[in-house]
């Protein structure tokens, strides 16, 4: 591609994660038209449409921009002449590690172009990382700068960095273009990867069939300049006993003087390091099973809930925490790049699981990381939102980059968004379009190109993405004949015999109604939580002994005709028995049956006592929370806040020393109120 214009719009675009047709216009000096003329012409020189232009702005997938690097960059023109802050922390750790010896302030100020003065600034940010990591930077005046540290961690701080990288803008063309890896080496492993894929029985996702190559490539090249002895053990769940590790070490059969340690190390890589979704045959399989068990059984009691098709959850578990546990024993760190949006936008369920998580770290004998919990937590959160079944009418689909653990909550938000769409699963983009299925709707974290209707939704909906996108969703079955003919077809199946004319009536007036219905009324009905009052608030002044205390608690539900006799004798029986279980809080518990045993409505009484009650194991309590759940599963969005309420100290102290039933109930409500 010789033309000038071309090129530099094409450097622009691969250097960006998306822009607007105007943002272009206004860069290039451009009138509407040209801009567009400019990336037709840049499609057709292609053959495909390697440029993406539609109402969500104008952008290129990372496989297009490798494409367009490779045919028209590559080995000619460098796309990068400056880096952020962040890349150059990246770009120096690779060159220090990788590079056989040590490297000069010069050397590195050339990979990251800039002065040496600034490598110097940016040496002090990283001796302060790395001590956080065991390690430091070993310098001489003679030789220059190399890591110091353990070779495993070493070769963990290796990965971590690359996959940084990759979830930089244009990293992958990064890392070519600093000479750190060749296209032929990457295609050779993504080659090699794909065959063990086939004989070991995993499905590699589009991430990790990205990013494995280049971390093994690296890893290799650390393995050729390093040639000291090393090694380091995994304890109790030795990879070598595994099936799949010979066939991976046969991988790398024509790399000479790679050590044991070197290709046990490779393996786990491709094992455990980020591989989320694999089911590996651990020795202790046993451990982890009742270790799900009891995980379930604390969220179950925090939540108050009967937790449906239990079986299937303790497998995903399973299958979630196998490689889980290779992860915290050998040190590697999981990379979820949603975890800090996760904790925010769903900050109580994520405090629900942090307390629940202690059976699996039992095993690993130290606490699980954020990002591990965050993973666990889209697993409990899919299946305590679980919505009733309604008739389906279209077919959908979602897609994401990694087709985890994060499409799969995705996908349960859209279940319940969209009722009327039946979808088919959350996938990988390469696995859906070896699939071939044809489906009415298309949900992706990335760019896809497709016939079918597809949106672009981030992998975390908040309330005003879901607002926006139901928005969108309807407008297409609206302006789709066929899925209006479709649906109206649905909506009238059971009513088509001429006797009933007037009910065929009703369900069009009703259809009609409901395609035009305000999509943020819709919303909010979905976030309901129950209003406390001051009639939902006991201050208790009176002495209570301890084997009466679920009696009196129950009271005033009883007596606004919540609950049943029976289900206060079902409460007493599971309390007294486990009481422990039930504690939510410091001082705080909440006793509780399951509403078959006799709920009439969802209810809940907060008893505060002046005079602590004593358990049989001598600890206080302070406050109950005596609950009526909800058969239907309505209640746990408020116990999820009572939860996150009573776990902030001061919060939970003023609500324990407050004689004001008005100012407490504004302290339940508000926490309610504010999503």
């Amino acid at each position: 591609m010789k033309d000038a214009a071309k090129r530099e719009l094409l450097k622009y675009l691969i250097l960006k994660e998306g822009s607007a047709l105007n943002e272009i216009m206004l860069e290039f000096g451009l009138t509407k038209n040209e801009a567009i003329q400019l990336i037709n012409e840049i499609n057709s020189y292609f053959g495909s449409d390697v440029i993406i232009s539609n109402s969500q702005g104008i952008y290129m997938t990372e496989h297009s921009k490798m494409q367009c690097y490779k045919s028209v960059f590559y080995g000619q023109e460098k796309l990068f002449y400056s880096h952020d802050v962040k890349d150059r922390y990246n770009l120096i750790l690779i060159e220090l590690v990788l590079n056989k010896g040590f490297s000069s302030l010069q050397d590195l100020a050339n990979v990251c172009l800039v002065s040496k003065n600034t490598i110097l600034n940016d040496f002090k940010v990283i001796k302060e990382m790395l001590a956080e990591k065991g390690m430091s930077i070993n310098y001489s005046r003679k030789n220059g700068y190399s890591v110091l540290g353990p070779e495993f961690m070493v070769r963990n701080l290796l990965v971590e960095t690359i996959k940084d990288i990759f979830h930089s803008t244009a990293g992958r063309i990064m890392l070519n273009e600093k000479g750190f890896v060749t296209e032929s080496e990457i295609f050779l492993l993504r080659k090699r990867l794909e065959k063990v894929e086939t004989r070991i029985g995993i499905k590699l996702t589009d991430e990790q069939l990205e990013e494995l190559p280049y971390i093994l490539q690296m890893v290799i090249k650390r393995s050729y300049n390093f040639k000291d002895n090393w090694s380091f053990k995994i304890e109790k769940y030795d990879i070598k006993n595994t099936v799949e590790y010979p066939e991976i070490k046969n991988m790398f059969w024509d790399y000479e003087c790679l050590s044991e340690p070197d290709l046990l190390y490779l393996s786990l890589q491709v094992l455990a390091s980020n591989m989320v979704e694999s089911a590996l045959q651990i020795s202790n399989g046993d451990e982890i099973s009742l270790a799900a068990e009891r995980f379930i059984n604390n969220i179950e009691i925090y939540l108050a809930i009967e937790i449906a098709q239990k079986s299937l959850l303790k497998e995903k578990l399973i299958l979630h925490m196998g490689p889980a546990i290779y992860r915290n024993l050998i040190g590697f760190k999981i990379n979820n790049p949603l975890t800090e949006e996760f904790i925010e936008e769903y900050q109580e369920i994520y405090n629900i699981v942090l307390k629940s998580v202690r059976p699996f770290e039992e095993i690993i004998h130290h606490h699980l990381s954020k990002e591990e919990v965050v993973y666990l937590s889209m697993i409990v959160l899919s299946w305590v939102y679980q919505t009733e079944e309604t008739d389906k009418i279209f077919t959908g689909a979602v897609l994401c980059r990694s087709g985890t653990s994060i499409s799969k909550l995705l996908l349960t938000t859209l279940s319940s968004m969209f009722p009327e769409i039946d979808f088919i699963g959350a996938y990988a983009v390469r696995q859906f379009k070896e699939m071939q299925k044809n489906v009415d709707f298309i949900f992706t974290t990335v760019p896809y190109e497709s016939k079918q209707p597809t949106f672009l939704v981030p992998s975390i909906l908040d309330k005003d993405s879901r607002i926006r996108l139901k928005s969108q969703v309807n407008m297409e079955m609206q302006g789709d004949n066929r899925m209006v003919a479709r649906k109206l077809l649905e909506s009238i199946k059971d009513y088509i015999h001429v006797d009933h004319y007037h009910i065929v009536g009703k369900k069009m007036e009703a259809f009609f109604q409901n395609i035009i219905s305000d999509p943020v009324n819709e919303d909010e009905k979905q976030d309901e939580f129950f209003y406390f009052s001051i009639e939902n608030i006991s201050f208790v002044e009176k002495s209570i002994e301890w084997e009466y205390l679920v009696d009196f608690t129950m009271g005033e539900l009883f007596k606004r005709n919540s609950i049943s006799q029976h289900y206060i004798e079902e409460t007493k029986e599971a309390f007294y028995k486990d009481y422990e279980t039930m504690l939510i809080a410091q001082d705080i518990y909440l006793p509780h049956a399951r509403p078959e045993y006799g709920v009439i409505k969802m209810d809940f009484q907060i008893h505060i006592f002046n005079s602590p009650v004593r358990t049989p194991s001598g600890n206080q309590v302070k406050v109950v929370v005596a609950l009526a759940p909800d058969v239907n599963q309505k209640h746990v969005s408020t116990l999820i806040r009572l939860n996150n309420l009573f776990l902030d100290n001061e919060l939970r102290l003023q609500i324990i020393n407050e004689n004001n039933k008005h100012a407490i109930t504004q302290i339940l409500n508000m926490e309610g109120a504010e999503e």
